[in-house]
């Protein structure tokens, strides 16, 4: 049995991606894709005050906040989270994620998702999904868009293995 050779991602050497789904205030950075395995690893930065739509997640999600603050606004009596917070959301949930208002600092997430995320309308309708793929995708064309560095190589695949970026 061959054993898959670990990865390393240096989140700080890869380029932000800004207004992440069309949102101003929406930064990420694609920190793994496994399109087999249906998940993948982003580093996203919200500006204070933001309130994103509300979403559903079909899989788990495990959140690590590095900075600044938030909340779901469905949950008021679940404590706020803050740097050096994890938070673990069950597959099935849904919720608006809503940043402090005031704060002087950009609020500074890393998200591990499972499976895909509902956007949802007003009336629960889905708008769109994102997901490994869609994000692998979406990633290095804003970052062209935007006239940003590409990486090199970015992690896809169940074995975690490179592609390159044209």
């Amino acid at each position: 049995m061959i054993v898959p050779e670990s990865f390393h991602s240096g989140s700080d050497d890869l380029p932000w991606a800004d207004e992440w789904a069309g949102m101003p205030g929406i930064r990420l950075k694609l920190l793994m894709a496994d399109v087999e395995g249906g998940r993948y690893a982003v580093r996203m930065q919200f500006r204070a005050g933001l309130e994103v739509p509300p979403h559903k997640h079909s899989g788990e999600i495990h959140a690590f906040t590095l900075a600044g603050e938030w909340h779901y606004l469905e949950y008021p009596d679940s404590p706020p989270n803050r740097a050096g917070s994890y938070l673990f959301e069950p597959p099935g949930s849904t919720h608006t994620l809503k940043v402090a208002d005031g704060l002087d600092v950009d609020t500074d997430v890393l998200f591990i998702m499972y499976g895909a995320m509902l956007h949802l309308g007003p009336t629960g309708e889905i708008v769109g999904v994102t997901d490994a793929e869609s994000v692998l995708r979406e990633y290095p064309d804003l970052l062209r868009a935007q006239g940003k560095p590409l990486p090199k190589t970015l992690p896809v695949g169940g074995s975690m293995s490179y592609q390159a970026i044209g």
